[in-house]
């Protein structure tokens, strides 16, 4: 299995047949479903550059920024380098891609694979790349956390992608934290498949039925600029206030008689950032994708390419690509990323798992939804829907989603739950999350001393 990724290097436009009506569109996800023989799961982690002395984001340009270490990367471990305007801004090395987010987070986009045991060999080997690096770049390190803990917004470097640069103008008057999110935000992503369309929207329903209890799990972004920020999961609070058309809870998908039409809907209705003809990026000035394939704008027309590249600006906690990518956990510190994966199998490989873990949240109404989307970045686990508290849901949701993996080992193999098991201990059995392990650290053994707590947050 191969995914294609949509990405400001690859523009697409190889893809360039004209889109003749709407209905072209509603059954575009249908050919990418998978035979359950041939599901995969796959990851994609970001992490922070920063020097050791300050703490402080590494800038893109000079001789230890993060163009130099991308090039270092390239000729160490073979790595093809593509440039935009004369910029390295990613590398690739078979189906293993090493892409830039805004700010400069390095993010590893590795191949799927069949387990989350696969899925560890991946990071282990990626993060021994990175600290081999860091002897050619003495003093550097890299860190696995949901938000930058120390530089403000004006010390994050903008990465010189044409990409980025029309996103930063159209999220100005998007929301009052747009900026923050592209800039100051690190996230794991899990990519799963689907084999028809029934599966795809059931996965659906239930991601968005109870990712805010999964974004409380694994809340780890309460420390920014030095000191705590007042939040378990800023991250999640930043894409709160970042352009609720496209970002965020889409609370209308965690309900029963959904489609895949319903979703190209939506994408059909959502506001377009640009298009690539010839090399070049165009603004499309907010036009809904629905007025441009019936209108056009000026001398353009629509073709798939931009639909697919549309697809890519579509940030909900969940997403349809060519597969199913889930977005709504912060960064991880570097032992616990496999959880995640493992976490999301557990329960979307299976169909009586899945139907049970939505049994759990099936009653909620959009309104209490939404509520403890927006509680859940302060109150975490203590976060309530009426008088359930989700700490009671996430140790359910944990003991189903241990019991899928199991039902998915193969005869005689190892349970993936062994990732699980780090989860309990961690955040389930002491009912606290990984934020609030950094904080307590922090005032406790770390003696607040920020190069403690670079190491302790350190891949």
């Amino acid at each position: 299995m191969v995914y294609r990724y949509i990405m400001s290097t690859l523009t697409g436009e190889q893809e360039s047949r004209l889109i003749e009506s709407e209905e072209e569109l509603y059954t575009f996800f249908q050919p990418f479903a998978k035979p359950t023989s041939e599901r995969r799961v796959g990851v994609e982690c970001e992490f922070f550059g920063i020097e050791r002395e300050t703490g402080k984001a590494l800038p893109y340009l000079g001789p230890r920024g993060i163009e130099a270490i991308l090039c270092r990367l390239a000729a160490t471990f073979h790595y093809e380098p593509l440039l935009e305007e004369g910029h390295v801004i990613a590398l690739r090395k078979e189906s293993n891609w090493i892409t830039l987010e805004p700010g400069g987070q390095v993010e590893l986009s590795a191949p799927p694979v069949q387990t989350v045991f696969e899925i560890e060999k991946q990071l282990q080997t990626f993060a021994r790349e990175l600290r081999e690096i860091e002897t050619y770049f003495p003093g550097i390190a890299w860190l696995s956390v949901g938000i930058h803990p120390f530089s403000r917004l004006e010390e994050m470097p903008w990465v010189p992608k044409r990409r980025y640069e029309l996103m930063a103008s159209y999220f100005k008057t998007r929301g009052p934290l747009a900026r923050e999110m592209m800039k100051r935000t690190a996230t794991n992503q899990v990519n799963l498949d689907f084999p028809d369309e029934k599966t795809a929207i059931s996965q659906f329903r239930v991601i968005f039925g109870i990712t805010s209890v999964v974004s409380a799990m694994f809340a780890h972004s309460s420390f920014s600029e030095g000191r705590p920020n007042g939040f378990l999961t800023r991250r999640v609070h930043i894409w709160n206030e970042t352009d609720s058309s496209r970002c965020g809870l889409l609370t209308e998908f965690a309900r029963e008689g959904k489609s895949l039409r319903d979703y190209v809907e939506y994408l059909l209705e959502m506001s377009m950032i640009f298009i690539v003809r010839n090399g070049k990026w165009i603004p499309m000035e907010g036009l809904s994708f629905r007025k441009y394939l019936r209108d056009g704008k000026g001398d353009y027309r629509a073709t798939l390419a931009d639909f697919e590249l549309h697809l890519s600006t579509a940030f909900p906690e969940a997403r349809f690509k060519h597969y199913l990518e889930i977005r709504g956990v912060d960064a991880q510190r570097f032992s616990l990323i496999p959880s995640v994966a493992a976490f999301w199998k557990g329960i979307l490989y299976d169909e009586g798992i899945r139907e049970k873990a939505w049994a759990l949240v099936r009653d909620f109404t959009p309104k209490e939804r939404l509520t403890l989307h927006l509680a859940v970045p302060k109150e975490g686990l203590k976060a309530k829907v009426g008088k359930i508290q989700i700490c009671e849901l996430a140790q359910e949701l944990y003991r189903l989603s241990c019991e899928g993996l199991g039902r998915q080992a193969s005869r005689d193999a190892e349970s993936e739950c062994v990732y699980l098991d780090r989860l309990y201990e961690e955040v389930l059995k002491p009912y606290r999350s990984p934020a609030e392990t950094l904080l307590e650290k922090w005032s406790g053994e770390l003696d607040k001393t920020p190069s403690r707590l670079i190491d302790y947050l350190k891949i």
